[in-house]
């Protein structure tokens, strides 16, 4: 079993960088591989987020 945990935020409205409402979060998903896990993580991403960074544990 593997672990992967994605760290997210959502999307800024534009590319200025200045996003003052911005929320930052943790997913994690276990799986049998790395890839099912990843793409579960992905599968389940709320509208208006992206994934930052992944990484196992």
């Amino acid at each position: 079993m593997i672990t992967v945990v994605a760290l997210t935020e959502t999307i800024p409205s534009d590319h200025t960088g200045h996003h003052p409402a911005r929320q930052a979060g943790e997913v994690r998903q276990s799986a049998t591989t790395y890839e099912e896990a990843r793409d579960r993580i992905f599968a389940e991403l709320p509208d208006g987020w992206r994934v930052i960074h992944l990484r196992t544990v």
